[in-house]
């Protein structure tokens, strides 16, 4: 029967049909077939992806920087999600255009560079030494595997490589310095009176009537949010233990394949004295800091001490202070000039001032750390990890597949992928659709996930939500309260107060400009204005822009100002973030002026200078590799 079903099928007609699936299937792939046409990339550099994965971390990341940021004044609602996904996936796109960049013109960090860079970082320490247990616990508790940590920050590294180098050559002059610093160093002299918001809100009286007409027109403001809870399973590399004995062949082929990631490479111990030279110096400047050089090492070889001229000369805030000593460091941490000179020394030897970009050193060597092997038996378990971390990829990722199915073929409950891979169905506290929630709900994906069509309204399991390196979970809608009106009894306390701080506002704002009326018009002065409204007025001396005190706020609208005539006041307002209002009557305005700082400080102020213009050149840079590379960013499933 069959047979016969196939004979009749496969007639002309069924050989067109086969023609147009296999035309299809040459020019579009099957998997367009099989698969969403959503793409699984959150953008392409130069056809190099950006996983959704990593945009996800980064935007997690940026998020919670926010929130740190914020600390207590952190309110969901003021965060633009959209915006802040939008600028992470910015940021992702600009580190691969450098790293890419970086890798034409041959930047490259080696693999002792990178260990080297996880040794020093105090997080990984342990009675201030680098202590892989410490180093695994802390990466776990951020679900990131180590490959994975080391791949990035040796992308991280070669990326800084080449902003440094298009950073460091960039380099003020001395006219930019001094234009910059007579805006930079300016000083002004000011005066000013407060009105306080509390002097016009304790007289205030609000009425019935007031509080329902704002909270009519602010019926948004008062509502409870929307809101669902979730039922979700949860599949996590770190907690797969795998069934496999690991033989000793395995690891020694494995210590093998790695055996430079075992040698700690040879480091060098060293201090010195540094001459220092601007990188636009003239044949001048530059004869005078060598003979200023050769004159320190005249006296060293005369029996002076290294330590006492160093303190005493050298350049170099960061080490004089410790007689130059600059610790241990390998290849690859200083210049190339600073390094051959160095890396060619014998303990105890000094060199002749060697110039680099940052003018003479004066080196002396005085211990050396030899390159050194870790054996294997040293670093057994740490390879029985990394073969039993493999192992633990291969049964996740099979286990990913089922799950992913699973949750597909039954889209209306969690219980069979449940059974069929022993996992436990979890439930989550209540979720709100503005975020900032706690456990699983603090993860932006999983709230986007939650509140999806597919999920929230068609009553389906989500696909696997990536919320970690191998850390997967999939989720469907147990409970579900739309958005509603707070009935006006119980928010009433709230509504006073906001309707009480708007009027006062209203009144401070109101009396403020006529204070400022009457004195641009001569008609009354800041002493009587203080008197009439008992309060003070407070006057400063010559203030730099970036003084503590008074407040930054009044500060800063005082820099603000056009500067007044000679001999006269010019007078403004400002209404402050608190409610107050202040009337600031400038008095004096002074220019900097790079003469009156000490050497010390014109040196920093080129520095900072030069960094700044660096930041524009390397924005610059950026911007032409941008428009050099093919970058592209495919629209989002709703769009």
């Amino acid at each position: 029967m069959l047979l016969a079903i196939r004979e009749r099928v496969m007639g002309v007609v069924g050989w067109i049909i086969l023609g147009i699936l296999f035309v299809t299937f040459a020019f579009f792939g099957l998997n367009s077939y099989l698969r969403s046409t959503a793409a699984n990339y959150a953008a392409t550099v130069n056809d190099q992806e950006i996983s959704l994965a990593r945009h996800q971390r980064a935007y997690q990341q940026l998020r919670a920087r926010m929130v740190e940021m914020l600390g207590e004044n952190f309110d969901p609602a003021m965060l633009n999600e959209d915006m802040l996904k939008a600028n992470a996936l910015q940021q992702l796109i600009n580190e691969e255009v450098l790293v890419q960049a970086a890798d034409r013109e041959g930047f490259a960090a080696s693999n002792q560079l990178v260990a080297a860079s996880i040794n020093a970082i105090d997080a990984f320490k342990e009675n201030g030494v680098f202590s892989k247990t410490v180093y695994e616990r802390v990466l776990g508790y951020q679900g990131i595997r180590p490959p994975a940590f080391e791949y990035n920050l040796k992308q991280e590294i070669i990326a800084n490589q080449y902003r440094d180098a298009v950073m460091r050559t960039a380099a003020a002059t001395a006219e930019e310095l001094n234009q910059a610093y007579l805006l930079e160093g300016q000083q002004r002299q000011f005066s000013y009176l407060v009105l306080p918001l509390q002097s016009f809100s304790e007289s205030l009286e609000i009425s019935d009537q007031d509080i329902e007409d704002y909270y009519a027109a602010h019926r948004d403001a008062f509502m409870t949010p929307e809101r669902t809870r979730i039922q979700y399973l949860e599949l996590d590399a770190s907690t797969i233990v795998p069934d496999i004995e690991i033989d000793e062949q395995a690891i020694q082929a494995l210590y093998d394949e790695h055996a430079a990631k075992y040698v700690t490479p040879e480091e060098r111990h060293a201090r010195h004295i540094l001459v220092s030279l601007l990188p636009d110096a003239d044949e001048a400047a530059t004869a005078a800091a060598l003979k200023k050089a050769q004159g320190i090492v005249a006296r060293l070889d005369a029996g002076e001490s290294f330590e006492d001229l160093a303190k005493e000369l050298s350049d170099d805030p960061g080490s004089a202070a410790s007689g130059g000593d600059l610790g241990f460091f390998g290849r690859g941490m200083m210049t190339p000039e600073f390094e051959e000179a160095v890396f060619g020394l014998k303990i105890g030897e000094r060199s002749q001032p060697v110039k680099s970009p940052f003018g003479f050193h004066i080196i002396e060597l005085l211990d050396i750390k030899p390159e050194v092997a870790t054996p294997l038996a040293e670093v057994r378990d740490e390879l029985v990890d990394q073969l039993l971390s493999e192992e633990r990829g291969h049964v996740y990722y099979e286990r990913f597949e089922n799950l992913s199915s699973l949750a597909f073929e039954q889209p209306d409950s969690l219980q069979g992928a449940a059974d069929a891979l022993q996992l436990d169905i979890k439930e989550s506290d209540w979720i709100s659709k503005q975020g900032g929630g706690t456990g699983i709900a603090a993860n932006t994906a999983i709230v986007e996930a939650a509140f999806s069509e597919d999920v929230l309204l068609n009553g389906n399991n989500s696909a696997p939500i990536e919320i970690g390196p191998d850390h997967v979970v999939v989720i469907r809608t147990l409970e579900h309260q739309e958005a509603a009106q707070q009935p006006l009894d119980e928010v009433k306390a709230d509504v006073a107060i906001r309707v009480k701080d708007e009027k006062a506002r209203k009144l401070a704002n109101a009396r403020g400009k006529e204070v400022l009326a009457s004195l641009n018009a001569g008609e009354a002065t800041l002493d009587t204005i203080a008197a009439a409204e008992k309060t003070a007025v407070n006057k400063t001396e010559l203030v730099l822009r970036n003084a503590s005190e008074p407040d930054p706020e009044i500060v800063t609208a005082a820099f603000s100002m056009q500067a007044p005539t000679v001999g006269g006041t010019a007078y403004e307002g400002l209404a402050t973030r608190n409610g107050d209002y202040v009337i600031i009557a400038l008095q004096q305005v002074k220019d900097g002026s790079l003469s009156d700082l000490p050497e010390a400080a014109r040196k920093q102020a080129w520095r900072s200078l030069s960094r700044l213009q660096g930041e524009t050149e390397l924005a610059a840079v950026m911007n032409a590799l941008k428009q050099q590379a093919v970058i592209q960013i495919p629209p989002s499933p709703d769009q």
